[in-house]
C-alpha cells in the first residue's frame, strides 16, 4: 500500500510542498510515489533527485503557463477554465490507471485539481494542502477578503469594501466557476458531482497548513467545525491544523548574491514568479530609482534590457536561505512565500494576484509584520512610499518576529505526514 504525492508543477509552492513531504515520508519508513503531469517546476524534482512517474497527458511549459493564467484570472485564458472536458477526461483515465497499476491507497495533491475526480472513481482518500487556510470557516466568520480580478473592475471599487466583504464570503461557498468539466467527467464515472469550487478543492483531507495563533480560528474550533450549509459539500468535510509547510530547496546562495547583499544599505528580495510581465516591468521600474539592493528572482519572464548596478537577476534562488538576508520581501502571497518571509522573520510588501493571495497578505498586514496593495499601484508612486516605510520602522520586523515564535511551534511537514499514514490505515 503505497503513498502517492502529486504536484502540479505549474506551481514552485505546490511541487515544494510535495518534496518536503515525500522527503519526510521516506524519513518515516514509509515508499511514497511522486507522481506529476509535468509542468515549469519539474525541474525542481530533478534538481533535488527525486524519482518522480509522469502521468499522461504531459504538461508543457506553454499549458503550465496557461494553467496558471488561469488562476490568476488572466481573461483570455481564464474563461476556459483550467481544464476543457475532454482534456479532464484523458487526465482522471491515466491517474485511475496509475492508482491501480501501483497500488495506491492515498493521494495527496498540491492543486492537480483532476485528483478530485480519478480518486474518488478509484475509491481513494485524497489529502489537499493546496487550500492553505482558504478553507470554509474562514467564510462562515466572515474573515475572507476580496481581491483580484474582482477588486480591479472600476464599477467594483465604487462599492463599499465592508459590503463586498460581506458579498464575498456569503458568495464564496456558493461558487460553482471551473465546475462543469469536473461534473461532466464525474457523471460518466458515476461519482457524485462538485457542489461548488471550494468543494472541489477540498478533499477527503483537507490540511490547514497554518497555525491557530496566526490564522485566528481556534484548533478545536477548526477541527470540529461541521457546515452551517450541509448540502454545499459533497462529503463530510474533514478539516485538520498541520502547521507551516513551505520550501527548502536545492542549492546554496551563490557567491555573487552573497558579495552583492554584503552592504549597509536596505536590501530587497523580488519574488513575484507566478506573475504577468508588465507587473515584474514595473516593479522594476520603481525599484531601479530606489536607494537599495534588489534581488531579483524570475524563472520564465523576460529580463529587463537595462541594468542597473544595484539591481541583481537570478532564475532561481532558495528562497529559504535568502530572506533571512534581506529587510524586505515582495511577493505575490501564495502560502508558501508568506511562510518562508515568517520564518525567515522579514517583513513583506505583498501584491496579490488572487483572493487566497491576499488573504494571505492581509491576516499578516493584521498582525503589522506587512502591508498588502492592489497590483494597480505596482508602478505608482505608492509602492516606494509602502516600501521605504516598511524598510524604515522597526515594528514591522518585530512584529514578524512575533509570528516566527507562533510558526516555529509545529512541524507542518512531519504532521502532514502522519495524517497520510493514517489515513492509509
Amino acid at each position: 500500500m503505497t503513498i502517492c504525492c502529486f504536484p502540479n508543477c505549474a506551481y514552485l509552492s505546490e511541487t515544494s510542498r510535495m518534496i518536503a513531504v515525500y522527503k519526510k515520508l521516506l524519513n518515516l519508513g514509509e515508499k511514497p510515489i511522486m507522481a506529476t503531469h509535468g509542468g515549469t517546476y519539474e525541474f525542481v524534482l530533478k534538481e533535488e533527485q527525486i524519482p518522480f512517474e509522469y502521468v499522461k497527458p504531459i504538461m508543457t511549459s506553454k499549458r503550465a503557463h496557461d494553467f496558471v493564467a488561469a488562476n490568476r484570472g488572466d481573461k483570455e485564458i481564464r474563461k476556459f477554465g483550467f481544464y476543457t472536458a475532454d482534456e479532464l477526461r484523458e487526465h482522471v483515465k491515466s491517474e485511475i490507471e496509475f492508482f491501480k497499476e501501483n497500488n495506491i491507497k492515498v493521494v495527496l495533491t498540491g492543486f492537480t485539481l483532476s485528483n478530485a475526480v480519478s480518486t474518488r472513481a478509484a475509491r481513494i482518500p485524497l489529502a489537499v494542502t493546496h487550500l492553505g487556510s482558504w478553507v470554509p470557516p474562514i467564510f462562515e466568520k466572515g474573515m475572507g477578503v476580496p481581491g483580484p480580478p474582482m477588486m480591479e473592475k472600476p464599477i467594483i471599487r465604487s462599492i463599499p469594501e465592508s459590503w463586498l466583504i460581506r458579498f464575498y464570503n456569503w458568495i464564496m461557498p456558493r461558487i460553482k466557476v471551473f465546475t462543469r468539466p469536473f461534473n461532466d467527467v464525474a457523471e460518466e464515472l458515476n461519482i457524485n458531482p462538485f457542489k461548488s469550487f471550494i468543494d472541489l478543492m477540498m478533499g477527503d483531507l483537507t490540511l490547514v497548513t497554518d497555525v491557530p495563533e496566526i490564522l485566528g480560528i481556534p484548533k478545536n474550533e477548526m477541527e470540529n467545525w461541521t457546515p452551517e450549509k450541509p448540502n454545499f459539500y459533497s462529503r463530510d468535510p474533514q478539516l485538520k491544523y498541520v502547521g507551516a509547510i513551505y520550501a527548502k530547496l536545492f542549492g546554496q546562495i551563490p557567491d555573487d548574491v552573497k558579495l552583492f547583499l554584503n552592504t549597509d544599505k536596505p536590501k530587497v528580495y523580488v519574488a513575484l514568479t507566478s506573475s504577468r510581465p508588465d507587473y515584474i516591468s514595473s516593479a522594476y521600474s520603481t525599484l531601479k530609482d530606489m536607494e537599495v539592493r534588489v534581488v531579483f528572482v524570475s524563472t520564465y519572464h523576460k529580463k529587463p534590457v537595462q541594468k542597473y548596478p544595484h539591481i541583481l537577476i537570478k532564475k532561481y534562488l532558495p528562497s529559504h536561505l535568502i530572506m533571512p538576508l534581506v529587510d524586505c520581501v515582495i511577493i505575490h502571497g501564495g502560502q508558501g512565500s508568506v511562510q518562508t518571509a515568517i520564518a525567515s522573520g522579514t517583513p513583506v510588501v505583498g501584491f496579490p494576484l488572487q483572493p487566497e493571495q491576499r488573504f494571505n497578505l492581509k491576516t499578516i498586514e493584521r498582525h503589522g509584520a506587512g502591508i498588502s496593495l492592489p497590483l494597480g499601484t505596482i508602478h505608482q508612486e505608492n509602492f516606494k512610499k509602502v516600501l521605504e516605510q516598511v524598510l524604515t520602522r522597526e515594528k514591522f520586523r518585530t512584529n514578524m518576529e512575533r509570528l516566527k515564535y507562533y510558526q516555529n511551534r509545529y512541524n507542518g511537514v512531519l504532521n502532514i505526514a502522519k495524517s497520510l499514514q493514517k489515513l492509509k490505515k
